[in-house]
């Protein structure tokens, strides 16, 4: 009789444990949706009701599931100890919470590997011992939490006070990694923000456990409500997985998180990938087949690209408009290309931050709604190039074909850390002569930039080598670096730029990025006097440019890439050309209209026919002829393309690849990116939809997964 007993308390221990491991794993799961509506930038776009019930509802189900998982590998850990625990219970409760150590390291090695993989990394011993430290402090972390976790349930089982304190702190690091992944660094590094996820998630965990087990001691009503919520909860699992409707409900409610995916977002990408790997199917195919049913639902031919692509240029009436003296001067002038990796529109104008360049822009043709064509230097710079959505290899001409052409040498200013990234990833951005630049102070760059500025030595550099070239004409393009990485740059340096140009600390973007930007601001000033003393100002076409922006901060999101939003596709594009009038474009203008505006005036008769873009000296005409095509653009993430989108008349419309339900904006609102359209203008969303899925930009990012596929 006591061993049927005994038989029936350790059953009943082992219910109670699994009830109270699927309440903790709802706790953890409704923790989840507060920290996605609180982290939320489109709560006030959505019906917030319908959009609680249904993330509730979703994490109620998962949380059940994700408990019992729990239950079973925590019994699993527990047998292989038992023969240990036996002869010596204190080396197994080691055992125990060295395996979880041992798992912890197991489910984190690919992330700790690809997290140290930068190219400066791998040159030191960053990047040789960096993925061993992590994943050691990694596997006793776990280890700690485990073990701690096993004395916080024992003290909680027993009424003592140190059970709950334990647990305390358990939530309040988990609360701390939650905060982490939901603001450092959003959407760009998947990996780092799973594990900060996950990790945050067995913390809470593990503190809900224990926390459940005191109340059982204390209460004796505890244990028999926690197994009927644990049961009530599975149910609601079970009719949710069996039914079809419920499912599609969700869906159809939480369909708008694709937007902002947060942690519902993630769930449900999560969801569909498991749904994809049950069906036999991988990430490729699950995107190709959303791909399919998005032509299918918008009646557009797989194969067909519409023949507006692939016409031919038509040469607007005032493609001279400078008019025939001016050509024949334009056949004898220099280029000089001032780029500057990831600024800003809006900074790049704005007279406190950067007065060179916005006295530039009142002295030149200033193009104030310019976009690019992609959110990050590898969508962008291809079509600046080659003045084509298809990249360089179909492009008539790109801009140093032409000098070529003409016979002028092209000259390339550069820092190290991006000549490397360039080199590797585009090689067709190829000079003539190559002058680099040291950026970094340690023989290699890991994460984000450099940190070493070059603004100002390449200047200085770019001075003296047109002084020795004489009366030479010149291709001159200096790549700026240091915007981008206004991060990472010295601390001493960016101190001492922003007590030397007086940079306030309270400004309308981020301070340090201020600071850069002034710097890089007062070098491209010299620039322009140096051109002035030399006298190469009067036959000297100085084009001013970006090829992404920065959200610096805008939903929590920092660098670029990824979005398509205004303050990562807005760009500076401002042209001096000698001879032409300053003026302000207004008109919507992309970065493929630099190439065949550059072919009129390095070519008498340049090739035009396959440039998607406009002479944007048309503009001088006082009645320009109408764009011929969309304006196009791209986004990446995890190094595949991600969101396309299309911008024509007022209206942006951005793709989600992932996600598959088409996001309409208005450019003419205060903050175009703030409400989503398409339900509000669907024949707009349709007449977009349709232009978008025939145009370039969607058909590389099916080619993208056509060669995934095999």
């Amino acid at each position: 009789m006591s061993r049927l007993v005994r038989l029936a308390a350790g059953r009943m221990r082992s219910i109670d444990e699994l009830a109270r491991c699927a309440l903790s794993g709802i706790a953890v799961g409704l923790g989840a949706v507060a920290a996605d509506t609180a982290a939320r930038h489109d709560v006030a776009g959505v019906a917030l009701a319908g959009h609680l019930r249904a993330a509730v509802g979703l994490y109620v189900a998962v949380g059940a599931g994700v408990g019992l998982a729990a239950f079973a590998l925590v019994t699993l850990v527990r047998l292989l100890a038992r023969p240990l625990a036996r002869r010596a219970p204190r080396a197994a409760e080691a055992a125990r919470a060295a395996t979880y150590g041992l798992l912890a390291v197991a489910a984190l090695s690919s992330t700790a590997f690809w997290a140290f993989s930068g190219r400066g990394a791998k040159a030191g011993a960053l990047g040789t011992f960096g993925p061993y430290l992590a994943l050691a402090a990694a596997g006793l972390v776990a280890s700690a939490v485990a073990f701690l976790h096993g004395r916080a349930v024992r003290a909680a089982d027993a009424g003592r006070a140190g059970g709950p304190a334990i647990a305390g702190a358990l939530a309040v690091v988990g609360v701390a990694l939650v905060i982490v992944d939901l603001t450092v660094l959003v959407a760009v590094y998947r990996r780092l923000h799973t594990a900060l996820e996950l990790s945050g998630a067995a913390l809470l965990g593990c503190a809900c456990f224990s926390a459940l087990t005191f109340a059982a001691r204390r209460a004796a009503s505890a244990p028999a409500a926690i197994r009927a919520l644990a049961a009530a909860a599975a149910a609601w699992a079970l009719c949710l997985a069996a039914s079809p409707g419920l499912r599609d409900w969700h869906e159809e409610a939480l369909a708008h998180t694709g937007r902002d995916p947060v942690y519902v977002g993630r769930l449900l990408r999560r969801i569909e990938l498991a749904q994809a790997v049950v069906r036999g199917e991988d990430v490729v195919e699950m995107r190709t087949s959303r791909l399919d049913d998005l032509r299918e639902r918008y009646d557009v031919d797989q194969t067909t690209r519409d023949p507006r692509w692939d016409a031919g240029f038509r040469a607007p009436p005032a493609a001279g408009a400078a008019g025939p003296a001016e050509r024949d001067l334009a056949a004898d002038l220099n280029v000089l290309v001032y780029y500057v990796d990831s600024l800003r529109r809006d900074v790049a104008y704005d007279d406190e931050v950067m007065p060179n360049a916005a006295a530039l822009s009142r002295q030149a043709i200033r193009f104030d709604r310019a976009y690019s064509t992609g959110s990050d230097t590898l969508r962008a710079l291809p079509g600046l190039l080659g003045g084509s959505y298809d990249g360089l290899s179909r492009s008539p001409g790109s801009l140093l074909d032409l000098a070529r052409r003409r016979g002028i040498p092209t000259t390339l200013f550069i820092p190290d850390s991006a000549a490397s990234f360039l080199s590797q990833l585009l090689p067709a951005f190829s000079f003539d002569e190559t002058h680099r630049l040291r950026d970094h102070a340690r023989g290699g760059v890991w994460g984000y930039g450099a940190d070493q500025p070059t603004a100002g030595p390449m200047v200085d550099h770019v001075l003296s080598w047109l002084a020795q070239r004489g009366s030479q004409r010149f291709f001159a393009w200096l790549f700026n670096f240091d915007v981008h990485n206004w991060h990472e740059l010295d601390r001493t340096y960016v101190d001492g730029a922003a007590e030397r140009y007086h940079v306030p600390d309270e400004g309308r973007w981020n301070w340090r990025y201020r600071v850069v930007a002034r710097s890089l601001d007062e070098h491209f000033g010299r620039l322009l006097r140096g051109l002035e003393e030399l006298e190469l100002a009067d036959r000297t076409v100085v084009l001013f440019v970006s090829d992404h922006g920065e959200a610096l901060g805008y939903r929590g999101f920092w660098p670029h890439s990824t979005f398509l939003w205004e303050s990562l596709v807005r760009v500076p594009l401002v042209l001096r050309v000698p001879g032409v009038p300053p003026m302000v474009v207004e008109e919507n203008v992309s970065l493929v209209d630099v190439a065949p505006t550059m072919a009129r005036l390095l070519a008498p008769d340049p090739p035009m026919n396959g440039y998607h873009g406009e002479d944007l000296l048309g503009y001088l005409d006082p009645e320009p002829p109408p764009r011929r095509l969309p304006l196009l653009a791209a986004a990446v993430s995890d190094q595949q393309i991600a969101r396309v989108g299309i911008i024509d008349g007022r209206y942006k419309l951005v793709l989600p690849l992932e996600w598959g339900a088409p996001e309409l904006y208005d450019l003419t609102a205060p903050d175009p990116d703030e409400a989503d359209l398409s339900a509000a203008r669907p024949r707009e969303t349709l007449r977009l939809m349709s232009a978008l899925l025939r145009s370039p930009v969607f058909l590389a990012a099916e080619a993208e997964l056509e060669r995934k596929r095999r």
